[in-house]
């Protein structure tokens, strides 16, 4: 489907930068010289790429001397692959640097790389160039390897029907691997190894060879492969406040989104960015302190944040009970398909998961007189878990949200709403306790 006809929950996610819209009548003037038939049409242009291609990659001798610096030759073939994806990633990245000034660039005297051979001794590319490196190198090493150009859908969804070149416009490298096609891109900076950055995947491209090439469509990550996981242990004050300590964990495309977003601010500007994320989580009001230095150049590791943080007025009065809330991190679930009707299809940018594992210490004496049940829904494309225990003295929630689809028809919206009522309802649900010897508090 085209992308006019996709309204999304941010129109301008969808519409395509100011540089491309000024050229897009003389790209469709250009379209025009070649032939309408979309089959014959992306056959010559599959060739033309095709040929681009293998005249950069096209360094055998220097690549294999590369790969030797890189693998020993009893490695197994996912380690060899992720050696030199690590060693890729590892190489200055010229896409995701600030603007230089005219004289800055001068001074530097940087050329542009004609082949993989260049980018490697030089030891800088821009992100095309790295990823297209990543797969000479592949190749090198014996495995069966291919370019691909795929439509980035940050912008627009693709059809190759409207025969518009430009918007195949992100390369990928496609492995084959004991019968599966693993996808890689490299140039694409905190990407980790075996995953592409959202917006290339589950999108169509075009797979290269000296025949036209071959139309594929890039995987999807499962939800568990981004995953945000919240670990808290918080004592609950005589006054209602919740105070302790919160450990954050972005892994998979959770993680290379917080490192991009910030990726040239300074330490202060990393801090709060990671302190506002906490405070949007919780509804109501919140303290947050992040305590560590979360790790933000990899791609590989898992970006950790520790805080202490306090979340105030948490309890409630209801006589002589107090009553706490079974959700904690629970606040965009409540602001989520709010609305009873919807016409246009419902998108997420990638499938993701939530697990939190709360800890709250009651105040000496406390009990606890009743739990919420156990929630477990598993409706395949979404699921929902909640559990909550009561130990002496504590007690003890753990919560899972899973999204595990990238785009759903209209249609199922009602469904889709009913759920996300039903976790809302769930989050909401009351523990109920009783203060000790104390009357409940005034």
């Amino acid at each position: 489907m085209e992308a006019n006809n996709i309204p999304a929950f941010q129109k301008e996610d969808f519409m395509p930068p100011e540089d491309e819209l000024k050229a897009r009548v003389d790209f469709n003037y250009e379209e025009l010289l070649f032939q309408r038939d979309a089959a014959e049409y992306w056959k010559t242009v599959g060739k033309e790429r095709n040929g681009q291609l293998e005249s950069f990659v096209g360094r055998r001798k220097a690549m294999e001397d590369a790969v030797a610096q890189i693998v020993s030759p009893n490695d197994p073939q996912e380690v060899k692959l992720r050696k030199i994806y690590d060693r890729v990633q590892q190489i200055r990245n010229t896409s995701y640097e600030l603007r230089k000034t005219e004289q800055e660039e001068k001074r530097e005297k940087e050329k542009i790389s004609e082949n993989v051979e260049e980018v490697w001794k030089r030891g800088y590319g821009n992100g095309v160039q790295l990823t297209w490196l990543y797969l000479g190198l592949v190749r090198a090493a014996g495995f069966e390897a291919y370019g691909c150009w795929v439509s980035d859908r940050r912008q627009y969804f693709f059809i190759p029907e409207t025969t518009q070149r430009r918007k195949l416009n992100a390369n990928v490298v496609l492995v084959k691997l004991k019968g599966k096609d693993l996808y890689f891109d490299p140039g694409a900076e905190f990407t980790p190894f075996g995953l592409l950055t959202w917006s290339e995947t589950g999108v169509p491209g075009l797979r290269l060879d000296k025949d036209g090439g071959t139309w594929i469509k890039t995987t999807l990550p499962a939800s568990s492969e981004s995953r945000m996981q919240r670990q808290a242990k918080l004592k609950l004050s005589d006054a209602g406040d919740l105070e302790g300590k919160l450990t954050v964990t972005y892994t998979g495309l959770e993680a290379m989104y917080h490192r991009l977003d910030v990726r040239h601010a300074d330490d202060v500007e990393r801090k709060k960015f990671l302190e506002d994320r906490v405070r949007t989580q919780v509804p109501g009001t919140v303290e947050a302190e992040l305590t560590n230095q979360p790790d933000w150049g990899g791609s590989e590791t898992s970006l950790v944040a520790q805080f202490d943080v306090k979340i105030a007025g948490w309890a409630s009065n209801a006589g002589k009970r107090v009553l706490i809330p079974a959700g904690v991190f629970t606040a965009v679930e409540k602001r989520i398909f709010e609305h009873a009707n919807r016409v246009h299809p419902i998108y997420f940018e990638y499938p993701y998961e939530k697990v939190d594992d709360v800890t709250i210490e009651l105040p000496p004496g406390w009990q606890v007189s009743s739990v919420p049940p156990l929630q477990d829904q598993d409706k395949g494309l979404v699921g929902y878990a909640l559990k909550v225990e009561s130990g002496k003295d504590a007690l003890h929630l753990t919560r899972k949200l899973k999204v595990d689809f990238m785009i759903l028809d209209p249609k199922y919206y009602p469904a889709l709403r009913i759920f996300f009522q039903s976790v809302r309802a769930a989050d909401e649900e009351q523990i109920v306790l009783q203060p000790g010897s104390a009357t409940a508090r005034n």
